[in-house]
């Protein structure tokens, strides 16, 4: 290679990673002026944990102005993260702390120590990036100063491994005080176990519960899923129906709004042209509303315009129909299709799958960690943690095989992807060092010949954008493969996600690039010398490093600029708004429903990151000092959106089983790192001699005793991960027990006494709590079952009327403390507060709330149950087909009284319907102050 065309490859890495931190750079100011400007204006995209959740699970209102947010959002405590988003949240913050650690110090080290080895007392012909580089050293008698990396790299793994240990003693510490604290151990998730497939012997529950008995406390309940296809079907068709129906009455109350409204405008036209004589005008200045009834409807909607659908495929073909006449005479026969096909579901065939309620939370753990059964393939699945919400039902109906042989079929399918994942990654590799190929490549002349500015772009910027918007399109393929897998629960499929995506991006963000950017470097002296291609390779492998400069800016400065601003959300939220806002329960999701974080593809990315990191730590030491930088802004950028922003769902909490997976990351970010100076050293052998094999040797005896420490903190921890310790269990059990137990027994806890488990849960409650009766009416409501729907219609209405009288009551008072999270905690927020301190946060609040045009929320729906157990449900983990009642259709109330006509008519059908908590205006918007009515509503979004 002549040294004319060196320099200029040399320069064009230096302009290519100028370009793309220009650019990044101008684009995080963009991005932050325009967080700065739109976060107080748009409270709905960048504050609304501090509006829209229950009263306890509200955050504090950050302190306005363009900057005091910052410090006020650094000093509050990570800790804090747990109560409003959960573990996993928390443990992901600690995640990036970690690294800004790391980082921090890999910094400070490689710029006192690797950056004079590299550069000082060299003459060079490398200028820029390339001279405080590992390439920068060619001369054999400059072999000496690879110990300095030698050495840095021992202290620098020491220090990981150090850091990592003590994170895992942290994260096992702060899983079981999750798992037993109050707040999660009342669960009923934290007492169920899945256990799939069930062998024949034991499909049913008397069989079931006798195999059980070994476990402490005894068993609370076992549901066993039974094939209900035809009753699933039928459930299916009836929530389209009402769906269906409920954008039908929406639609024509908005038809009739906005008739009505153009009635009023022709007719105050028209009285504004007569004889302005005082007592006509005010006899004549209002339209007057005549009784909501039929022949008003359909004056103000003529039939024509009634909304009509094709009942054929997708809505194509078939005839033509009036949807609600329709929607209306199907939910009528589906409602008693499925009150008659729930009286045979117990003699349906059981589908392998059974979930186990057990007394006590350590029963659960311990049931699940058992050796079950004594034949392959029986009861090998067992899930802990179960929550009804978080089962994919339809991945819970495949036999042992299949199960098998679907695991087999989808990670087949994830490995063949791998492989033609590589085409496209390699050609954005190759653009990285696309000045090594213009040269050679006719058509590529103009790239050559392009201005350095230019040329920066196509190699710094143009190459990491292009793989970021190929990776983002992957995850959706990675949870079809999971999905097929017949994983049964979401929160697994995430996780099962996070393992195939940090495999894609390690294997083809890190790899693929760095060879395809080298084998573009080498091209020249391969083609020249073919028997040294290997060794050709390896040496230039380090000049790859300018393609993860410039990823690590592009993501670590705009990436975090980009979570910050939250661009798409913002456009998502006014595009649903503006379109899907229809009806009261899309109007519902567009006010209410906050985004969440999905770690299963959010942590391979920053993974991969730290990967790099540690891969070109001392090879290109300017990458520790991005890294820094990149994982400070992300950690800034994500505290502020999971304490303001974001609202993870309770179903989908894995308990920060996250973090053991991405703490294993890093060791693969090690490994990269010291296999890769090993073969750099051993290359170095043949020019060097005996230092670089010794050096090799050194850094070979690195990897081994990094595999050990690996291994032993592995299988050090491993077992405390996933389960509760008997030591910690049985210790909080004791404590319990001692508050409860009455003065004459000894003080022996008997965990295997079913009727002692039970209490030391506190399972029967005193008739003195029960409030006046309301517990009783509720529960009457599921004894009821499906018996009489009519009943319970007018059951569920009954309450509904109760509740809107509540609410008359006490709308005003209740609405100022509800909202006086702009000064007060959430938990902080007590109805036992005086009347002064009520009035001053109703004060605070109304000012606050004409700032931010807050809505008005209902009331909370009054608390039933103080115990400090997780109300029981029976049909827990039903299938939701053989239970769960007609959804409510909700209708928004209009000025004309319409609604309440068309509830009524309904309700005359058989159909259960409300117009309770959402309005439509003159002008057709609908607004919400509450979720539907047939859901409990505890004043706020709560997921």
């Amino acid at each position: 290679m002549s040294v004319d065309r060196e320099k200029a490859l040399r320069s064009s890495t230096t302009t290519a990673f100028l370009t793309a931190l220009a650019v990044n750079a101008g684009l995080l100011l963009v991005e932050v002026g325009a967080f700065l400007f739109l976060k107080q204006r748009l409270w709905r995209i960048y504050s609304p944990r501090t509006v829209l959740p229950p009263p306890d699970k509200r955050a504090v209102e950050l302190p306005s102005g363009p900057w005091k947010w910052v410090p006020a959002l650094l000093m509050m405590p990570p800790e804090d993260i747990i109560r409003k988003n959960g573990l996993d949240a928390y443990m992901f913050l600690r995640f990036l702390r970690l690294l800004m650690i790391i980082f921090f110090v890999f910094t400070l080290s490689t710029f006192a120590i690797i950056i004079p080895a590299n550069a000082a007392y060299i003459v060079s012909l490398h200028k820029g990036l390339d001279r405080i580089s590992w390439i920068n050293i060619t001369d054999p008698n400059d072999q000496l100063r690879f110990c300095a990396h030698v050495i840095v790299v021992y202290l620098l793994t020491a220090f990981v491994l150090y850091k990592i240990r003590g994170e895992m003693v942290h994260f096992v510490h702060m899983r079981h005080q999750f798992l037993i604290s109050k707040s999660h151990s009342r669960l009923a998730q934290a007492r169920t176990v899945l256990i799939s497939p069930l062998p024949a012997d034991l499909t049913n529950e008397k069989d079931l519960q006798t195999f059980a008995s070994f476990v402490p406390g005894g068993i609370d309940k076992i549901w066993i899923y039974r094939d209900t296809t035809k009753l699933n079907k039928l459930f299916e068709r009836r929530q389209e129906a009402c769906e269906k129906l409920e954008g039908a009455e929406s639609a024509i109350l908005k038809a009739a709004a906005l008739a009505w409204r153009k009635k009023e405008k022709q007719f105050k036209k028209i009285n504004s042209r007569k004889v302005r004589d005082e007592e006509t005008s005010q006899e004549g200045s209002a339209l007057i509303v005549p009784p909501a009834n039929r022949e008003l409807l359909d004056d103000l909607v003529a039939p024509n315009r009634r909304p009509k659908h094709r009942t054929g495929f997708l809505g194509l073909f078939g005839p033509k129909v009036d949807t609600i006449d329709w929607c209306k005479e199907e939910i009528s026969r589906l409602n008693e299709e499925i009150t008659e096909a729930r009286e045979y579901i117990v003699k349906g065939k059981c589908l392998g799958s059974a979930f186990v309620r057990c007394n006590l939370q350590l029963g659960a753990h311990v049931l699940a960690q058992c050796l079950s059964y004594h034949e392959p393939l029986k009861m090998y699945n067992r899930w802990i943690e179960t929550h009804p919400k978080d089962i994919v039902w339809r991945n819970l109906d495949d036999g042992a095989l299949e199960m098998q042989s679907r695991y087999v079929i989808s990670w087949l399918a994830t490995a063949g992807l791998v492989i033609v994942w590589a085409f496209p990654v390699g050609f954005i590799g190759t653009l990285s060092n696309l000045l090594d190929l213009c040269e050679k490549v006719r058509w590529l002349q103009w790239v050559c010949e392009a201005p350095p500015v230019a040329q920066g772009l196509v190699e710094g910027v143009l190459p990491p954008a292009l793989l970021a918007a190929l990776f983002a399109l992957l995850p959706f393929i990675l949870q079809g493969l999971a999905w097929y897998e017949c994983i049964p629960k979401y929160s697994m499929i995430s996780v099962s996600v996070y393992r195939r995506f940090f495999m894609f991006l390690l294997i083809h963000g890190f790899l693929v690039v760095t060879l395809s950017s080298g084998i573009t470097s080498a091209i020249e002296d391969i083609v020249k010398n073919p028997t040294q291609t290997v060794q050709q390779l390896s040496s230039q492998l380090p000049s790859a490093s300018v393609f993860f400069l410039t990823y690590m800016v592009t993501q670590g400065l705009a990436g975090a600029g980009s979570a910050l601003v939250q661009l798409a959300p913002l456009v998502l939220h006014y595009i649903r708004k503006w379109f899907l806002g229809r009806t009261p329960r899309q109007a519902y999701e567009v006010t209410f429903r906050m985004p969440s974080a999905d770690f299963g593809v959010i942590l391979p990315r920053l993974s991969l990151l730290a990967t790099i990191g540690f891969a070109y730590s001392v090879l290109s030491p300017l990458i520790n000092l991005l890294a820094l930088i990149s994982y400070a802004m992300f950690y800034i950028a994500f505290k502020f959106l999971l304490d303001q922003v974001f609202d993870q769902p309770d179903e989908k909490e894995t308990g920060g089983m996250y973090y053991p997976m991405a703490i294993n990351n890093l060791f693969v970010g090690l490994y990269i790192e010291q296999v890769c100076l090993t073969c750099l050293l051993f290359l170095k052998a043949k020019e060097a001699g005996v230092a670089a094999v010794i050096q090799a040797v050194f850094m070979l005896v690195l990897a081994i005793l990094t595999a050990s420490a690996h291994l032993f903190v592995h299988n050090s921890f491993s077992p405390l991960v996933e389960y509760l310790p008997m030591s910690l269990a049985t210790k909080k059990m004791a404590q319990r027990y001692e508050k409860q137990r009455n003065p004459d027994e000894n003080g022996e806890i008997d965990l295997f006494s079913r009727d002692r488990g039970r209490s030391v849960r506190k399972r029967f409650k005193a008739t003195a709590k029960i409030l006046d009766g309301k517990l009783d009416q509720l529960k009457a409501k599921v004894k009821g079952g499906d018996a009489d729907s009519h009943r319970r219609s007018e059951s569920r209405e009954t309450k509904r009327n109760t509740f809107e009288t509540d609410l008359d009551k006490s709308t005003a008072e209740t609405t100022a403390l509800d909202h006086a999270h702009g000064t007060v905690d959430g938990p902080s927020l007590s109805r036992k507060a005086s009347t002064d301190s009520k009035a001053s946060k109703a004060s605070k609040k109304s000012k606050a709330s004409s700032k931010k045009n807050v809505p008005v929320f209902d009331e909370a729906a009054p608390a039933l149950d103080d115990s400090d157990e997780e109300e029981q449900d029976e049909h827990a983990f039903d299938h939701p087909s053989t239970y769960v009642d007609q959804s409510c259709v909700w209708l928004p109330k209009d000025p004309l009284g319409l609604s309440e006509f068309l509830v009524n008519e309904l309700k005359a059908a058989g159909i259960d319907a409300s117009d309770v908590g959402a309005s439509i205006d003159e002008k057709g918007v609908v607004e919400v102050t509450r979720n539907p009515p047939d859901e409990e509503w505890t004043g706020g979004h709560d997921q």
